[in-house]
C-alpha cells in the first residue's frame, strides 16, 4: 500500500524539504502520522546521502534544505556524530491525538548513536624480580 498525500506534486515535495529543515534545526517535530510516514525515508534518505560531507554532498543539501542554518548544523553537529556508517537517522513515535479534529500524531526524532566507551583494561604491571644477592658472611 503506498502513502498518499493528495497533494500535487511541487507541494508534496515542498512540504518534505520544509519538514527535514525543521527536523534538522529542532531534531524533534511533531506532525500528522501521514506525513511522518512521507518524512522518515525521505530523510534516511537525504542523510545517507549527504553523510559523506564532500562538496556534492553540500550542493545537495543547499539544494534541499531550506536555512543556510541547517546546513550549518548538519555538517557541523549531527553527521560528525554518526562517524560515516550507514544507518537509519531518523525514528518516530506516537503521541497523543491531537486536540482539535483528533488526528494521529507522531514524534519524529533524529536518533543520538550510543556512545560506547572503551573500557580500558589495566594490565596488571609485570615487576621485575629483583635478585637478591648473597651478603657476604665473614
Amino acid at each position: 500500500m503506498k502513502r498518499n498525500l493528495r497533494a500535487q506534486s511541487d507541494y508534496r515535495e515542498m512540504l518534505l524539504r520544509n519538514q527535514l529543515t525543521s527536523l534538522v534545526l529542532f531534531e524533534s517535530i511533531t506532525t500528522t502520522k501521514t506525513k511522518a510516514k512521507m518524512l522518515i525515508p525521505f530523510a534516511n534518505h537525504f542523510l545517507n546521502k549527504v553523510r559523506i560531507a564532500d562538496f556534492n554532498a553540500k550542493r545537495l543539501a543547499a539544494k534541499t534544505l531550506l536555512d543556510k542554518n541547517a546546513i550549518n548544523k548538519i555538517f557541523e553537529e549531527i553527521l560528525p556524530r554518526y562517524k560515516k556508517e550507514e544507518t537509519t537517522f531518523v525514528r518516530s513515535y506516537r503521541v497523543m491525538p491531537r486536540k482539535g479534529d483528533t488526528a494521529q500524531m507522531m514524534m519524529v526524532n533524529i536518533i543520538k548513536p550510543l556512545m560506547v566507551k572503551e573500557d580500558k583494561v589495566s594490565k596488571p604491571k609485570t615487576e621485575k624480580t629483583t635478585t637478591k644477592t648473597a651478603k657476604e658472611s665473614k
